[in-house]
């Protein structure tokens, strides 16, 4: 047996020891009721932690209201028990997808307005959100208004006559519920939709810019944490006989933050671990009632002093693996077939002969009474390297940001081969053929080198979200055809060896070629380089130069470039547009900027400076 099929079964054994060792001791009444419902409460919670763990760790977004979707779920699956005429072993399991799904409902609606808000505004709606719940709750006769709704069925007392049978069932039920919700927010991570929500999070531009619609994955990650959320608060209803709104106020939702935070933002293991310590340890501290919460405040002080990151940061333990370890189990007990290799789809341009790829024309924009860039006309031909140089301020980024949909320009048009881009968003702009990198590195630099890479080959992949939680044949085509076009890529950049290093570990020029590599998963036709040589040493500089000219062939992509090195951008440029205070003040070749007079003034040497003579790096 190889190293990988032990690591395979000690997972799957391990989740099945713990399981069957707890239902034993439930079932042979060595374990009370009181240890049991700890047991459930303890279960119900991790699944409430890592709901708010999509929100607040893999998504980056800060929730204080999110025991108000645990109590819409909550009601809805209590009321639905209570009022419709079926066996409870039927009616519970519909009655918590059912929570779920009004909870999503509302995860929807709240996240639609929410989500455009950032930080502080967020925090406070979402707040405001879980407070309203509450008194709404609090007002409603379905409810049970201020005194709660009473005389729910429990779990541990339906399922049989038996109180140690029916506990052990209930405990069952929790159980595998909370691996399922745990494995299917695993394999959401591990998959497009959970790589784009993670960008997100890391640099919200280079995310949009990179071609994912960051709004629509901020709701859906909100939606889904809500529905999680609903399940959980389902399973709490049915494991007490009375509910009431102030189970649901402003405490909860920061006890489930503390956790989250504790256990790490952005790391599901984390979030398990927190969850038994800060469940159990109250519990376990009844004796030392006195003490324990001098106890509890010290051990929170010590892991911020010590882990601020938190217990596990954004890595996960083993257990990540498990879902993995799993279908590859069942791939070799079944001998399931392999899956075909589905590439990435490419896009098709059409490209006329001796028409412009892309083309600007008038382009200018204003903020309030600043002119930035005023009738701007630029024009880039197949496969060509175009230089745009000037001062410092002189409007480049600017430029940048209008032809990528950062910025919608007051005036002009920009055309892709012959489509108008203006007013899109930046996502759309690079699905239909135009990618960029930035002035300031952007990567997402808690990802690995592979993942940052494959991020952008989000527009070009087609599965849905949930193939991506199932891991179906569809999903596990297209993410083996993205990796060996991720590795592909990398190869080109001789980047390849360092593939599961993360990002933030490369060095500054391995940095700056693997933000162009992304740029290339897109398969972009226009490609906008902002400033690639900053920082580089002369020899890094050099193997640049080789590399925009291998990507120009290689890709059949045309190149606008904004440098301050002349050498550089007199090397390999075949045209250059200079730019200064926001106007184009000359074009042509190489050649002919280096003796344009104007520009030898603006930009490239003093007044003085005879034509033809021009400085290694010019600078404003």
């Amino acid at each position: 047996m190889n190293k990988k099929t032990k690591s395979i079964l000690l997972n799957i054994l391990s989740i099945m020891a713990l399981y069957l060792l707890i239902t034993i001791l439930i079932g042979t009444e060595t374990m009370n009721n009181y240890i049991s419902n700890i047991l459930v409460t303890i279960l119900i919670t991790i699944i409430m932690t890592a709901s708010l763990n999509v929100t607040t760790g893999l998504l980056g977004q800060l929730a204080l209201g999110h025991a108000g979707f645990m109590a819409i779920g909550a009601y809805t699956s209590a009321i639905f028990t209570k009022t419709v005429a079926l066996q409870f072993s039927l009616s519970l399991p519909i009655s918590l997808v059912l929570g779920g799904l009004v909870a999503a409902l509302f995860g929807m609606l709240i996240g639609i307005p929410a989500l455009r808000l950032q930080g502080d505004y967020l925090a406070i709606i979402t707040l405001g959100f879980g407070e309203i719940i509450r008194v709404i709750i609090e007002n409603l006769e379905i409810t049970g208004g201020a005194a709660g709704l009473t005389r729910i069925t429990r779990m541990s007392r339906a399922f049989s006559e038996d109180r140690a049978l029916s506990s052990v069932i209930q405990f069952s039920l929790v159980f595998w519920i909370t691996v399922l919700i745990i494995a299917s927010i695993f394999t959401l991570g591990r998959s497009r939709h959970g790589r784009a929500i993670i960008s997100i999070r890391e640099n919200v531009i280079a995310a949009e810019a990179t071609g994912i619609p960051t709004t629509r994955y901020k709701l859906l990650a909100f939606t889904i944490a809500a529905f999680f959320a609903g399940i959980a608060g389902g399973l709490f209803a049915h494991q007490t006989s009375i509910l009431n709104a102030k189970n649901f106020g402003f405490n909860k939702s920061i006890e489930y933050l503390v956790m989250v935070v504790l256990g790490g933002m952005g790391s599901i293991t984390g979030s398990i671990i927190a969850s038994i310590v800060l469940v159990a340890l109250p519990e376990m501290l009844r004796g030392l009632a006195e003490y324990r919460l001098v106890i509890y405040s010290l051990l929170l002080i010590v892991m911020m002093l010590f882990r601020p990151s938190g217990l596990l940061g954004t890595r996960e333990f083993s257990m990540l693996s498990f879902w993995e370890s799993l279908e590859r189990l069942w791939k070799r007990l079944f001998k399931r077939k392999d899956v075909p290799t589905r590439m990435p789809f490419q896009p098709r341009y059409d490209v006329w002969e001796d028409k412009p790829v892309l083309e600007v024309s008038k382009l200018g924009i204003s903020f309030g009474g600043l002119r930035a860039a005023d009738n701007v006309n630029l024009c880039l031909m197949n496969d060509e390297i175009v230089g745009l140089i000037g001062p410092n301020g002189a409007g480049k980024t600017t430029i940048f940001n209008m032809l990528t949909g950062v910025y919608v320009p007051t005036e002009g048009e920009i055309c892709l081969l012959g489509k108008r881009m203006n007013g899109q968003q930046p996502h759309d702009i690079t699905r239909d053929g135009i990618a960029r990198t930035f002035q300031n590195i952007r990567l997402f630099k808690s990802m690995s080198v592979l993942d940052n890479i494959k991020v952008a080959f989000h527009s070009r992949m087609l599965y849905s979200t949930l193939s991506g939680i199932l891991r179906d044949n569809a999903c596990l085509s297209e993410e083996r055809g993205i990796d060996i076009r991720a590795r592909e890529l990398l190869r080109v950049f001789q980047m390849e060896d360092v593939a599961d290093v993360q990002a933030s570990a490369l060095p500054y020029g391995q940095q700056r070629k693997l933000e162009i590599c992304r740029a290339l998963a897109s398969n972009p036709k226009v490609l906008l380089l902002d400033e690639p040589a900053a920082g580089m040493n002369p020899m890094e500089t050099s193997e640049l130069m080789q590399t925009i000219k291998t990507i120009r062939n290689r890709f059949s992509v045309a190149i606008l470039l904004i440098e301050h090195d002349m050498k550089l951008v007199m090397g390999i440029c075949e045209r250059i547009y200079v730019l200064n205070y926001g106007k184009i003040i000359a074009e042509g070749t190489p050649e002919q900027i280096r003796n344009n007079p104007e520009v030898i003034a603006a930009y490239l040497g003093s007044v003085d400076a005879q034509p033809g003579e021009v400085r290694g790096t010019a600078h404003a």
